[in-house]
Parts: C-alpha cells; sequence; structure tokens
C-alpha cells in the first residue's frame, strides 16, 4: 500500500513538473515576453576588497505595463540568492533590462542600485561599506 502511494505522489510531481516547465518555456518564447539572461554579482568589502560571504540579494525586475490592454498590469518579478565564499552569486533566467538590486548583510550598510542589464552574462559588481557608527 505505501509502495502504491509513493509511486502515485512521484508520479503526482512529475506531471506538475512537466505542466510548469511547458508554461515556462510558453512563456518564454511568447513575442512580448523580454529575452531571459543570466546575470553575475559580485560583492566585495569596500575597504578590503574581500569578498562578503551569505550576503542576502535581492533583484527585482518590473514588466511594463501594456497601454494598449487595460487588463495586462506591470508585473514584478523577485529572485534572491547568497553569496558564496569568494562573494558570487548567479541568477539564472532574468528577464533583460531594469533590474533593482538589493544587496544585506549584518556587517555592512545595505545597499540598493538600479541596473541595466541588457547582456548575457552581465556581472554587476557591489562594494559594501561599514556600518555607520552608532550615537
Amino acid at each position: 500500500m505505501r509502495h502504491r502511494l509513493r509511486i502515485a505522489l512521484a508520479l503526482g510531481v512529475l506531471a506538475l513538473a512537466a505542466s510548469l516547465l511547458s508554461v515556462v518555456r510558453s512563456k518564454a518564447l511568447r513575442a512580448d515576453s523580454p529575452n531571459l539572461i543570466t546575470v553575475n554579482v559580485v560583492v566585495t568589502d569596500s575597504q578590503t576588497g574581500e569578498p562578503v560571504n551569505q550576503a542576502h540579494l535581492t533583484l527585482v525586475f518590473r514588466s511594463p505595463a501594456d497601454p494598449d490592454n487595460a487588463f495586462k498590469r506591470a508585473k514584478t518579478i523577485s529572485y534572491t540568492g547568497k553569496t558564496d565564499a569568494h562573494g558570487r552569486c548567479r541568477f539564472v533566467y532574468i528577464p533583460e533590462g531594469s533590474v533593482k538590486l538589493m544587496v544585506t548583510e549584518d556587517r555592512h550598510q545595505a545597499f540598493g542600485q538600479t541596473f541595466e542589464v541588457t547582456k548575457n552574462h552581465s556581472t554587476l559588481e557591489v562594494k559594501m561599506k561599514p556600518p555607520q557608527p552608532l550615537l
């Protein structure tokens, strides 16, 4: 009985994954969708130049609204990640265009900036400043 339940559950997961993949592919292939690219982020300490490990990154893309279609509103898509020991993080399948990158880490000031990414394998470099002294 348990074996059959496991098989049924596995088949259900596979069917769900296949349907999600087809939805993603169909949206990626539509003429009005932007190209999908890979964006690399490198985070270093501004004073020492050392890589910042385990920094939290949020990359936000906002698709424009369609002025000809009142039902197509702007969409916000967020991607999150953490830097590795080398201060690097890779975001794949990011729509090209204007993105806002936000970086936080306990021992540094928060960072936020908007970038224009139009080239595949673009690298965004972030230099984290030390925290403000407490008064």
